[in-house]
């Protein structure tokens, strides 16, 4: 059928196939209550599994009742011919049938059961006859499933005795000529539907075989968006039932494996562009992501004015603070402090370069504060061990006293890897605010560290000092300084750079 597929069917379930390999009993309609009237009724040498049998009749335990050679004389009749045990020399789904008392071959209805017994008189067994399969015993499989050793298949013998083909047996199905499929796809005509049969024989559902989904109720899903709960991701599965990749469904887009792009970055070849897929799996688009900005149509805006004409991107896409189009967004100087133009507030600016007048002196700043309080309260809610204190505003003067009890301890060029000369903290712009763990000291464990990194910006925090960026903060990183940018901390978080890159003004170490 030239596919590879996975597969689901939402039918009835089948008994498990081990129960039908369990050993035929004896017919108990057949019953004597002793060997002479076994004998008197036709019946000697009566094995075991056969009609008639029972263990208080096997004397000896041979497996054998009532031996013809133990009868006494003129006790073992001849067998009786009846209605039920006459030749029909019919097939068992024929008229009812007629009966042949001389008949020595043929189909034979006897005790309930079809038999069919050869020329020589004897009933076949473990084979067919036609489409009718005789078992170890003799009887035609009725309303069971049968193991073929010779076709090494399963096949199962409906109520009429005839194989089911074409069909379903609870999960299994039964292909054309009868035997149950295995390993292997099938195209069911009724419910208009590929499926795919595991190698137990039941079908396939919620997984892959290859590039095709199964699902729920073992059709192998088409022209359909689908979740994997296993991979967490969503697919969409084409008409032919391959999953789509590196391609757009709409307005979201299948990546080489086959997922759904979200929240991520992804680059099409085709249009040869970038598109911001959002957590949806929609592209972003009339918006900023970070520092780039996305079209209308979702591609990333290169070497043009952008967002009504206010800002210009490079050829990478990067808007930088200073090619603001309508303010001056290079570092000024205010008096007291320097700043530069964010996209919507004003960005006080401090680092080794730029620093604040020791006049200055605004104390915590309370927006900032009150933010700062709910990210704590939160993070005890989540499970960590943060305190309720924390180190926020100082002035220069404490500045100045906590940088050089560093510098006697340390020296001085261990001091500025950590500490701000006075004049030089964030902390004095009542903007910076220091996370300390429950046990007094600042907060360095990892999952601390990176739920900021993934939720600070949430509340208009940015951590300030990042692993990697020393050269361009001047200090070591701090996964516990945290500060205050308002509306743009998402957009700043998102793009990975410290505020100097973001904004474009200098950093690193000292001047002097």
């Amino acid at each position: 059928m030239n596919k590879r597929h996975l597969l689901k069917l939402g039918l009835a379930s089948l008994p498990v196939l081990a129960l039908f390999l369990q050993p035929v009993v004896a017919d108990e309609s057949i019953h004597f209550s002793s060997c002479k009237e076994a004998w008197e009724n036709g019946y000697a040498d009566i094995h075991k599994g056969e009609p008639g049998y029972s263990a208080t009749l096997d004397k000896d335990h041979d497996g054998i009742a009532c031996e013809s050679k133990n009868a006494p004389k003129g006790v073992l009749k001849e067998k009786k011919s009846s209605t039920s045990q006459a030749n029909t020399n019919v097939a068992p789904n024929s008229a009812a049938p007629t009966p042949s008392v001389a008949a020595e071959s043929g189909w034979v209805r006897q005790n309930g059961s079809w038999y069919y017994f050869s020329e020589n008189g004897k009933p076949v067994t473990n084979t067919w006859q036609g489409a009718y399969y005789l078992k170890s015993d003799g009887r035609m499989a009725e309303n069971e499933w049968v193991y073929d050793n010779y076709y090494q298949a399963w096949y199962y013998l409906k109520s009429d005795g005839s194989y089911a083909r074409n069909t379903w047996q609870g999960s299994y199905y039964l292909k054309s000529d009868g035997k149950m499929a295995q390993g292997e796809w099938i195209y069911d005509s009724y419910y208009k539907a590929w499926y795919y049969l595991k190698s137990d024989g039941s079908y396939a559902h919620n997984t892959w075989q290859g590039a095709y989904y199964l699902k729920s109720n073992g059709k192998m899903a088409q022209s359909e968006w689908v979740y994997d709960s296993s991979y967490q991701a969503w697919y969409y599965l084409k008409s032919d039932g391959s999953y789509a990749r590196n391609a757009w469904q709409g307005n979201y887009y299948l990546k080489s494996d086959g997922k759904m792009a979200q929240s991520e970055w992804v680059y099409d070849t085709s249009y040869q562009a970038w598109y911001y897929l959002k957590s949806d799996g929609s592209y972003a688009r009339n918006a900023w992501q970070g520092s780039y900005y996305l079209k209308s149509n979702g591609k990333m805006a290169v070497n043009e004015w952008v967002d009504g004409g206010r800002y210009y991107v490079d050829d990478s896409g990067l808007w930088k603070s200073n090619s603001n189009s309508n303010s001056n967004s290079k570092v000024t100087n205010k008096g007291l402090y320097y700043s530069v133009q964010g996209k919507y507030d004003e960005i006080l600016v401090v680092n080794k370069h730029y620093p604040l007048s020791k006049d200055y002196n605004p104390g915590e700043n309370p927006t900032a504060k009150a933010a700062f309080l709910k990210l704590i309260a939160q993070m005890q809610k989540e499970g960590y061990a943060i305190g309720n204190n924390y180190s926020g505003f100082r002035s220069y003067g404490t500045q100045a006293q906590l940088y050089q009890s560093y510098v006697n301890r340390e020296g001085q060029a261990a001091a500025d890897r950590y500490s701000a000369r006075p004049g030089y903290s964030e902390h004095q712009t009542g903007l910076a605010f220091d996370l300390i763990g429950t046990d007094g000291n600042l907060v360095e464990d990892e999952s601390a560290a990176q739920w900021l990194l993934d939720h600070a910006a949430d509340y208009g925090f940015v951590v300030r000092y990042l692993k990697g960026k020393e050269s361009v903060t001047g200090y070591m990183h701090e996964e516990w300084h945290l500060r205050y940018v308002g509306k743009e901390a998402k957009e700043i978080a998102a793009s990975g750079l410290t505020l100097e890159e973001y904004y474009g003004f200098d950093g690193g170490d000292y001047l002097n």
